[in-house]
């Protein structure tokens, strides 16, 4: 597993090593980042987190921040590893909570682009976006993750399901927000 693109490109990261963390393959985080434009601005939130592979991704092609959120501490503990060897440690930050006590306290900036990537027996999305809405800015994208049965419904609130595309196992689902236009 490494970074596809940007700065830090072609720099591996280390994986978490739990059966419980499902990675996301190259080949499909560089889907999503082409499916996206390629670069990123602004702040990211990495929600479930994992090995923190997409924001770490979206840091080396142009974010500002991002924010990584994982239940489990080696998750977090992974994340910071990898920020570190990446000289990323300036532009993150970490909780070790679950994903909907995160959300209600979470008091700072908005978000420029949002990745859920749950268990994909946690399968929360809807909620958890529905709760986010606040904190997602005007003109913000939110890229889920899936199982390829899963389909995710067209609109969420202000969000409209602009791509909706299946690897193997996987449905990449992306939103944005419709008061960007």
């Amino acid at each position: 597993m490494r970074i596809i693109g940007g700065t830090h490109r072609g720099r591996l990261l280390k994986r978490v090593m739990k059966e419980t963390t499902r990675e996301t393959a190259d080949m499909v985080k560089e889907a999503v980042f082409n499916m996206l434009g390629g670069h990123c601005f602004g702040v990211v939130l990495d929600l479930y987190a994992g090995s923190g592979a997409y924001g770490l991704e979206a840091i080396s092609r142009g974010a500002s921040k991002a924010i990584f959120v994982d239940q489990e501490r080696q998750a977090i503990q992974t994340v910071q590893i990898n920020a570190k060897s990446l000289g990323m440690e300036m532009h993150i930050e970490t909780y070790v909570t679950e994903d909907i006590k995160f959300i209600q306290m979470w008091k700072k900036e908005r978000f420029d682009l949002i990745f859920l990537d749950p268990p994909y027996q946690h399968a929360v999305y809807e909620d958890v976006l529905l709760k986010l809405h606040p904190w997602i800015n005007p003109d913000a994208y939110v890229v889920c993750e899936s199982d390829r049965k899963r389909i995710l419904p067209d609109t969420l609130g202000s969000l409209i399901k602009i791509k909706d595309k299946t690897y193997g196992i996987k449905r990449i689902t992306i939103y944005q927000n419709e008061r960007a236009k």
